[in-house]
């Protein structure tokens, strides 16, 4: 049997941007409504110790845990703290990723300091251009959320923050020009691009598809 080597862990079930393709939110399982809005840390350590078992029963000497949401920066610095080391003591060494929109990264500066305190790698999820980004990913107000991300990714490209930066995550939109918006990404130089297809299934088709 080939072991689990990551582990994806949805620490809050709720989001501050309205994204128009979220498979969460805007999908017919309305469900998460229901949920807790955070991981408590109860769940955390059964869960850190869950995955300390399973690296002790393999041999494994390193595990990938990836925080995930809704938004997961949503949890505060001081949760994320907490949490970060209950899931660093599970036994072999931890790499830490999270993926965010980036928004709570101005508006909790604290969070940057955790961030690098326990060396979490953080992902963006950038749309390319400003029109394409703004198209889908917009604030619950209905505005655009363009120019809040990109400078929440200026942030993390810095020199002060640059080690945290672990790239961009953009949805594949047929509607953009694929040259601008790989443009669009290149500008802000970052050290890996991801692009994700967005979610269908046979009764809803991905855009484009007969």
């Amino acid at each position: 049997m080939v072991p689990f080597r990551q582990f994806l862990l949805k620490i809050h079930s709720r989001c501050n941007l309205a994204c128009d393709y979220c498979y969460v939110y805007e999908g017919a399982d309305q469900s998460w409504r229901g949920r807790p809005r955070r991981m408590e840390l109860v769940t955390v350590r059964r869960t850190a110790r869950r995955i300390g078992e399973h690296a002790a029963e393999h041999g494994l000497d390193e595990v990938s845990v990836v925080l995930h949401g809704g938004e997961p920066l949503l949890v505060g610095a001081d949760h994320l703290d907490a949490l970060l080391g209950e899931l660093a003591a599970v036994g072999p060494r931890v790499r830490f990723t999270v993926q965010t929109n980036g928004l709570r990264l101005l508006d909790e500066p604290a969070l940057l300091d955790v961030l690098h305190r326990h060396r979490v790698a953080v992902g963006v999820s950038l749309d390319g251009t400003r029109a394409a980004h703004d198209r889908h990913r917009r604030l619950p107000s209905g505005a655009g959320s363009w120019a809040r991300t990109a400078e929440a990714v200026r942030l993390l490209g810095s020199d002060r923050h640059r080690e945290l930066f672990a790239g961009l995550l953009c949805v594949v939109d047929l509607a953009s020009d694929p040259v601008a918006t790989y443009e669009a990404l290149l500008e802000f130089a970052p050290p890996r691009l991801d692009l994700l297809l967005p979610h269908a299934t046979w009764l809803e088709p991905p855009p484009g598809a007969r």
